[in-house]
């Protein structure tokens, strides 16, 4: 709600840069392909072509275009981090001016804080983020369940918070939008802003106060808050959640400061401030005023459904922006399993989200070019595991078993490298200027190299059903690890295992390369960080057991004690 007319308001603005971003990385990805380019068709497509086999030169060419792909996603990672630690400081300083104002006392919208649940309630979870400073606000359980457990807990949480609403979804379909789309589209409601909770979410105690400032004082439709990736109670999410801690701000913050400003008028959308990249809402812990939601209709269908709202909302020309002190709290999936199950949702999503929207993005003038690019780049980087797989394959297989003239293997491998490292190498020096010891760091990176490596299999497949029209399939995140044993961990992994194995086989018998095995032996080993989460060290447990306790709170009636949110 940003009157123009005010000139005092103006200078609170969230910082905006100018759309530097995608086109430095377009410039320095076209300067080493031209140089991959170059090696290429001097060492490979020239030696085809002097042999006259002109249908061979098809293969490099293809496989130029995946190695287009993962320079170009290995630069991103890596500039984006850069330019990120160019303009944090001053992204934090516009959002803190923002923070120390005050909104009108006779400003007082109504905000409600829609909790999602589909047989993952948390007790504790939703009690702390009912604690909130501003005082207008509603709690609204959406429910989903079908475990008698989990809808009898809820029941005994609205009995021992009676201001809490409690709306079931009896058709239950179309997953979480279809939840949210159950209570927002039907009925009466008087709300003005609403916040969207995951089943694990806690926020900070100031967080609708300080999202309200963020919509006063800017012209925005949808803001998306930070997070920390808390609540760590095994070994397995204490190891790898840190990396969290670091995407959520890098990217975002550069998206945000970078995405340009739109400006909605009666005959339809302006461009104030032409956009470089494209900031989007990421599903939970996001605040959306009525008006953009009941411009866009409803929350699209879709498995990637926080995706799709942000394009709709762009379309229809209002701005989404991330605020990096503001934040939330999720916990890291809880074991190695629940983590391959995000990633294969994200990857069969994301999918569904091109063939959706790919035509409008397209034809969109209200999104720029290097929105555009950047949009893409972003959504393809989920699968990217599958294309990694398919270019060792031509180049380690293919080629050799066909005698195609190929650049040494090393330097084939080395974009999938700069791809695979880079964003592990982003996080190794967050890490590093956060105190982190270099051998602590050493042996992350190690570990972080076998876990993600070992993905290789389920990215393949969810590809594959992807691109075979197999609708995606809104998977609900696990949120308790039952303990697993050395058997159980091999057979939940066996098809990657042997997937992993008969590659590495196979490259080496035809190649009598073992580059390959630093892209395939994760694969034969990663399984057994399914057993670490079985691990709890004795501060883990004490946090386990105290998050226990709150819940067990939490549906005592009279009880006001909730967990910190910084737990």
């Amino acid at each position: 709600m940003l009157n123009d007319n005010n000139s005092e308001l103006k200078k609170f603005h969230l910082f905006h840069s100018k759309p530097v971003f995608v086109p430095v990385i377009l410039i320095v990805w076209l300067f080493i392909m031209c140089l991959y380019e170059y090696l290429t068709y001097t060492d490979s497509i020239l030696p085809i072509l002097v042999r006259k086999q002109p249908l061979e030169v098809i293969l490099p060419i293809f496989n130029q275009l995946f190695v287009a792909l993962f320079f170009l996603f290995g630069i991103t990672n890596i500039i984006i981090a850069i330019r990120y630690v160019i303009i944090k400081d001053k992204v934090k300083e516009s959002e803190l001016a923002i923070l120390a104002q005050e909104t009108p006392a006779d400003w007082h919208p109504k905000v409600e804080l829609l909790y999602t649940t589909y047989n993952d309630f948390i007790p504790y979870a939703l009690a702390q983020c009912l604690k909130q400073t501003y005082d207008n606000t509603q709690g609204v359980i959406l429910d989903n369940s079908t475990d008698p457990k989990y809808i009898k807990m809820i029941d005994d949480f609205v009995i021992a918070h009676p201001n809490v609403k409690l709306v079931r979804d009896s058709q239950n379909k179309h997953a979480k939008a279809g939840n949210l789309n159950n209570y927002l589209c039907n009925g009466t409601h008087d709300y003005d802003y609403f916040v969207i909770l995951d089943s694990d979410e806690l926020l900070e105690n100031r967080f609708v106060e300080k999202c309200l400032k963020m919509f006063y004082y800017n012209n925005i439709g949808i803001l998306q808050c930070n997070h920390i990736s808390g609540q760590n109670n095994n070994s397995f999410m204490h190891t790898f959640s840190s990396s969290g801690n670091v995407f959520w701000p890098v990217q975002n913050v550069v998206r945000s400061a970078e995405g340009g400003w739109l400006n909605k008028t009666v005959s339809g959308v302006s461009v104030d401030q032409t956009g470089g990249a494209l900031c989007i809402e990421l599903g939970h812990g996001v605040m959306m005023s009525r008006e953009c939601f009941e411009d866009i209709g409803q929350i699209p269908y879709a498995v990637a459904e926080d995706l799709c709202t942000s394009i709709e909302a762009t379309l229809k020309g209002w701005n989404i922006k991330f605020a990096s002190q503001i934040y939330g709290n999720e916990a890291f999936p809880v074991n190695m399993t629940a983590l391959m199950i995000r990633s294969s949702k994200f990857c069969s999503a994301n999918f569904e989200f091109f063939r959706k929207y790919a035509s409008r993005i397209i034809k969109s003038k209200t999104i720029s070019l290097y929105q555009k690019i950047d949009l893409f780049c972003f959504t393809l980087s989920v699968p990217i595991s599958a294309f990694q797989y398919i270019s060792l394959i031509i180049s380690s297989i293919i080629c050799p078993e066909l005698h195609i003239p190929l650049v040494t293997q090393l330097f084939m491998l080395l974009p999938t490298l700069v791809c695979y490292f880079s964003q592990t190498l982003v996080d190794s020096i967050f890490h590093l200027k956060n105190d982190m010891k270099f051998l602590d760091l050493l042996i992350y990176e190690v570990e972080s190299m076998l876990l993600y490596g070992s993905f290789y299999f389920i990215a393949i497949k969810s590809t594959i059903l992807a691109l075979m029209n197999k609708p995606a399939k809104f998977i609900v995140t696990p949120k308790v690890n039952e303990r697993i044993t050395f058997l159980h961990a091999i057979r939940n992994h066996y098809q990657g295992i042997l997937f992993s194995i008969f590659t590495i086989i196979v490259c080496i018998a035809i190649s009598g390369s073992c580059w390959v095995l630093l892209s395939f032996i994760p694969g034969c080993f990663g399984f057994l960080f399914e057993m670490q989460a079985n691990h709890r060290t004795s501060e883990e447990q004490i946090k386990a057991d105290k998050l226990q306790n709150y819940s067990d709170k939490a549906l005592q009636v009279g009880n006001t004690e909730t967990v910190n949110w910084n737990d």
